[in-house]
């Protein structure tokens, strides 16, 4: 019996620290790694919130250039942009149905205004016109007799009436076919030169169908927005000089057309100017050049640089300095030229504008100035 225990006891033994290394001593060293990771990270976070702390000390303050305010000697005169197009242009369509029989111009062509461009298939119009003469003819004919039959009481003056109404109606159809036929000949409306030409040779129109552009390029038009200080000194019918982009040093005198009396959505007035193309330097439609507005004379504005502009020279807006901070303040405007603007409302000599750091700074910012 004392063998057999001890023999039990020394098997129970190996037993218990089998389970102990394959089971207990893995997880134990699982959580022990487990706790280091945390630990580890937790300690990565404090770092990163530190860090972030410190550089968003860092980024309290912003620092950017200023410009003060300064009255200075400004010309009257102004210059705007703008694009040149077409005095007269026309989309001209087919008023009649017809298949093309002829088409007597390609894009690029200039014709003059009443010029044949194409002629429709007219046969049965003319059939039908035919037959509508004669009946026109016979609707005479008939009321004539009527006419001479009422004195002897052989018809009555209703009769003699619906005989009446029946040569109108015959009339009307007579004069309606001789349009349609006349409408089977195209002619352009304007004189100019043929672009988009939409049509052939054999195809159907239908009303309404797409023909060809006509565009006069012998005269053009420059359309360009005014500002409220610029609008009260332009007039219809003043001169001015206007500069094309592609000839350098030149020059083509216009004439102001129309100023619109309301401004538009960005508080502006359309003005239009037209003027001959010059033969010597010929200008296309969607080119581009400047037009000066020239009155003679000078005076003294408050100016500012025009890169202090926080919002568009539309909504003008700058960031103005006060006490260490950056406050955005509308502005009024007048004339604006490549490195100056002219303030007429909303500053004074002496502010400080940021002229340099307005993409980093919103309103409120903390500011600092720099050199």
């Amino acid at each position: 019996m004392e063998n057999q225990e001890l023999h039990n006891k020394s098997g129970q033994q190996p037993k218990k620290k089998s389970v102990f290394r394959r089971i207990i001593l893995p997880i134990l060293i699982g959580i022990v790694i487990l706790l280091v990771i945390i630990m580890k990270l937790g300690s990565n976070k404090a770092k990163m919130d530190a860090n972030a702390s410190i550089t968003d000390k860092k980024m309290t303050v912003f620092p950017v250039t200023v410009a003060e305010p300064k009255m200075e000697t400004v010309t009257q005169d102004f210059e705007l942009n703008g694009n040149f197009v077409p005095d007269h242009q026309l989309s001209f369509v087919s008023e009649v149905s017809g298949r093309v029989r002829t088409l007597n111009v390609e894009n690029g062509d200039y014709v003059n205004a009443g010029k044949v461009i194409a002629t429709l298939d007219n046969e049965q119009i003319r059939i039908d016109l035919a037959l509508a003469k004669t009946t026109l003819e016979k609707a005479k004919s008939d009321l004539e007799k009527y006419e001479r039959m009422v004195a002897s009481g052989a018809v009555n003056k209703q009769q003699v009436e619906e005989m009446r109404m029946n040569m109108n109606t015959a009339d009307a159809r007579v004069k309606t076919l001789q349009h349609s036929l006349k409408l089977t000949t195209i002619v352009s409306p304007i004189s100019g030169v043929v672009s988009n030409v939409a049509i052939e040779k054999g195809s159907y129109l239908a009303p309404g169908t797409a023909i060809a552009d006509i565009v006069d390029i012998k005269s053009l038009k420059m359309s360009v927005k005014l500002l409220d200080n610029q609008v009260v000194r332009v007039k219809a019918g003043q001169t001015v000089n206007i500069a094309p982009d592609l000839y350098a040093n030149s020059t083509i005198p216009g004439k102001v057309v129309s100023v619109s009396p309301q401004a538009d959505g960005s508080k502006k007035f359309n003005t239009e100017i037209r003027f001959t193309n010059p033969s010597k330097t010929p200008l296309k439609s969607g080119m581009t050049g400047k037009v000066k507005f020239t009155f003679g004379g000078t005076k003294e504005a408050l100016t500012i640089p025009l890169k202090c502009l926080a919002g568009s020279i539309k909504d003008p807006k700058v960031f103005v300095i006060q006490d260490g901070k950056a406050k955005l303040t509308k502005i009024e405007i007048g004339a604006v030229d490549d490195d100056k603007i002219e303030v007429v409302s909303g500053l004074t000599q002496g502010m400080k504008v940021v002229k340099t750091g307005q993409l980093n700074i919103d309103n409120g910012s903390k500011v600092k100035i720099i050199k």
